[in-house]
């Protein structure tokens, strides 16, 4: 009978990342906070692997933010595989697309407890438990910044009596909110017959299948609003028919929406958002929060120059708290008070505005790009996600519509 194995599965470190656009306002001492969060969750991922005497750790790719990793990124690494070593705990690393091994990087060796699977191809490393041959794990690492090759055929189980892992960051052929990398199906990594997929590369955690286990941990610190919520990795207990899964917390800052609904004027919504701070500060924070405004009747000029103000005053309070709350945005969401397709069916500027927006809908990427290539803008703002382009041009449309319509009411 095999022994029972213990190990940690995380993956889309990020570390150092550079957290674009959070420091808008943000006050100096927070913003380092922030600045520091994805190492400070990954200590804690050394810490749990430390506390729970895991036999190895697993690290699917994305360690690093970019691929000309920083010297301070490549150091505090080998530090904590230092510590991992120092508790006899071995390091199983890929690499994603975000560190690829062709990308820049300081000649830093790192322990003898650290295995990297560097090669493109997949490759099987043999596991050794009190001197017994247990596990067989499999891997391989990004040469560049894209791998769009399916390399599910790669994996095998061997004939040995042994668990059999697999690292794999990548994404299930069908997603549409990510970038597909090393595409794979449920159907084709049940095929390979492994004992485990240890997943990386989508930040949302997620438990694809139950027998055998196929598992996203998500990134261990969020980076922006829409990595929202607690962030970890996953204790495994791997054994012989059984197998068990325990999210392990590890977030050092976190980003929340919270929603508030029938409110009727700024200082409603101010005295709201105070009682909720108040109740919630020992619990969640630090905590980086997206206030949420359902079904608002707040219109207006001078409305929506007291939301602007509540932001300020909101956020002065925060700067010497040490659990601090911090409201990073706030959104009104009116529901509208016009039909978009009576509006659009028109034969006034207000119709050929809509239907001009919906024929630039395709056009967003370009738009969007001359911020992101931009020499200034790219410090401060990273890549949008689909949901994000999406937003960009509701928000923008609802912001046009009601501006327009308010002054066609008071002339």
């Amino acid at each position: 009978m095999k022994p029972t194995l213990r190990f940690i599965h995380c993956a889309d470190l990020h570390l150092d990342s550079p957290f674009k656009g959070i420091g808008s306002g943000l006050a100096g001492r927070l913003y380092q906070e922030v600045v520091e969060s994805t190492f400070q969750a990954f200590e804690r991922v050394i810490s749990h692997a430390v506390e729970n005497k895991v036999d190895f750790v697993l690290m699917v790719g994305d360690l690093f933010d970019q691929d000309g990793r920083s010297l301070k990124a490549q150091i505090r690494l080998k530090n904590g595989f230092q510590t991992l070593h120092k508790a006899g705990i071995n390091v199983f690393v890929s690499h994603g697309n975000h560190d690829h091994t062709g990308g820049s990087f300081y000649p830093v060796e790192y322990p003898e407890n650290v295995t990297i699977f560097k090669e493109e191809s997949v490759s099987v490393v043999p596991f050794y438990k009190n001197g017994e041959h247990v596990a067989n794990i499999e891997g391989f690492s990004y040469p560049e910044r894209a791998v769009y090759e399916e390399k599910v055929g790669e994996y095998k189980r061997s004939e040995e009596d042994v668990f059999h892992i697999g690292m794999l960051h990548g994404s299930i052929a069908t997603n549409t909110d990510h970038d597909v990398y090393a595409p794979f199906r449920l159907g084709q990594l049940n095929e390979v017959g492994l004992d485990y997929w240890a997943l990386g590369h989508i930040h949302k955690r997620q438990i694809l299948q139950d027998d055998p286990p196929v598992v996203y941990p998500g990134n261990i610190q969020g980076r922006h609003q829409n990595e929202s919520g607690e962030k970890g990795c996953y204790l495994i207990e791997l054994g012989e028919g059984d197998t068990t899964l325990t999210f392990l917390a590890t977030s050092a800052i976190r980003f929340m929406d919270v929603s508030f609904d029938s409110v009727h004027s700024s200082i409603e919504l101010y005295e709201q958002v105070e009682h909720w701070k108040e109740k919630n500060r020992n619990t969640l924070a630090p905590v980086l929060v997206k206030v949420v405004v359902e079904g608002s009747n707040m219109e207006g000029a001078r409305e929506r120059e007291a939301l602007r103000d509540l932001i300020d005053i909101w956020n002065e309070a925060e700067e010497e708290e040490s659990s601090w709350i911090w409201i990073q945005s706030l959104v009104t969401e009116t529901k509208p008070t016009w039909d978009r397709e009576e509006l659009k069916e028109g034969s006034h500027f207000i119709a050929d505005l809509i239907r001009h927006i919906d024929s630039k809908k395709q056009e967003v990427d370009q738009i969007v790009s001359e911020l992101t290539s931009h020499k200034q803008g790219r410090k401060y703002i990273g890549s949008f996600t689909e949901e994000e382009k999406k937003e960009i041009v509701r928000d923008a449309e609802t912001y046009l519509l009601t501006s327009l319509l308010e002054k066609e009411r008071t002339e």
